[in-house]
């Protein structure tokens, strides 16, 4: 099975979002294999190619041992690919995220990350390298460490020019109060306080290919964008600002280019602005708030959920898939690509989360993304 969604230029640059999630086979190989083939023929079909590719994101059931296998079956591949052990909901294996824009060109910066270029604009996605330290704070610093120094190379830097970080924590209930001191410590450093911004961001569930690796970060850097580009959005009536409970990023972050505006959700729960869980032990009401809460966002900078062109739903019990399904179908775009994962919270009493991207024709005084 595969969605697709698309923002259309005839101007300047298209974007194209797919999921696939392939029929659950009699082994990990077949089910790539066949999720691969898919795939090809939905980006074939949709005038998408290799070539376009930004991302892709894929979604495994037992990362540790199918992850060697999946980089033999991408070999050669020159977009920026992130694997993530996050089982799938519908049963499957594994399920994959992908972004294409186009027309674009590219090229590897290292080893780690990838640059796609454009006239106007480049992007930057990046993921740390194996880190020899111990302990999900350290880890998490070496992390922002290397992506700074990344940036560095590209004349940018985080606090400028960063646009969204995924954080995925192996077992989340025990390492995410490391994670997230080691970030406030960075950003304390880099002066990205309540007075200036934090970036939109994800930090959730989600296990490496090396047992001993805690935390994995991936992100999306712009270097030529300027301050009055970014909208960072809030909705105080509906969800509270994060420093409240000492956690910092941003609940979503409007990029305004010249043609469109990018809006790039975090993940989102059902949070009141008070900065408590809402609906305990309630897996449909908890997914109905933070579907307005997202929405309350959206219209923050101009956008509405019919904007969406992705979104991603985490779950910590992959029992309540149907329910938050069912919700979830009811408020956001028809056949929008969606992946439903088990990947559990930071806060064990939030039993589902919503990341998403949402594109549309708000630009500004900048130049288009071409």
């Amino acid at each position: 099975m595969f969605l697709h969604s698309v923002f259309p230029s005839q101007q300047f640059s298209s974007e194209h979002f797919f999921t696939v999630i392939p029929a659950p086979g009699k082994n990990f190989l077949e089910e790539a294999e066949n999720l691969l083939a898919e795939y090809g023929s939905a980006i074939a079909g949709s005038g998408c190619s290799e070539g376009s590719e930004l991302l892709l994101r894929f979604h495994c059931s037992d990362i540790v041992n199918q992850a060697a296998l999946l980089k033999k079956l991408l070999a050669g591949r020159r977009s920026f690919v992130s694997m993530v052990g996050q089982p799938p909901a519908e049963g499957s294996r594994i399920a994959l995220e992908a972004w294409h824009i186009l027309p674009m060109k590219k090229q590897f910066l290292s080893e780690h990350s990838v640059c796609c270029e454009f006239r106007n604009y480049r992007i930057i996605f990046f993921e740390g390298s194996d880190s020899h330290v111990a302990g999900s704070h350290d880890q998490t610093a070496r992390e922002f460490a290397e992506l700074e120094s990344e940036l560095k190379k590209n004349g940018a830097d985080i606090a400028a020019n960063t646009v969204r970080t995924w954080l995925y924590c192996r077992d989340v209930d025990n390492n995410y109060a490391g994670l997230v001191q080691a970030r406030n410590q960075y950003f304390d450093a880099v002066g990205l306080t309540t007075k200036t911004h934090f970036i939109a961001s994800t930090g959730i569930e989600g296990i490496s290919a090396k047992p001993d690796r805690l935390v994995t970060m991936d992100s999306i850097s712009i270097p030529e964008l300027k301050p009055d580009q970014f909208q960072y959005l809030s909705a105080p009536e509906m969800l509270s600002p994060t420093a409240i409970y000492n956690v910092r990023f941003e609940r979503g972050t409007r990029v305004i280019f010249g043609d469109r505006s990018q809006y790039y959700i975090s993940g989102t729960a059902s949070i009141d602005k008070s900065g408590n869980v809402l609906y305990p032990d309630d897996v449909r009401k908890q997914t109905r708030r933070a579907l307005d809460n997202i929405q309350a966002l959206l219209q923050a900078g101009g956008a509405d959920l019919s904007d969406l062109k992705q979104a991603t739903v985490y779950m910590r019990d992959i029992a309540d898939a149907s329910i938050i399904r069912e919700e979830v179908e009811k408020r956001l775009p028809a056949g929008i690509p969606m992946v439903l994962l088990k990947a559990p919270v930071c806060r064990p009493a939030w039993l589902v989360e919503i990341e998403s991207i949402g594109i549309n024709a708000r630009g500004g005084n900048f130049p288009p993304l071409i």
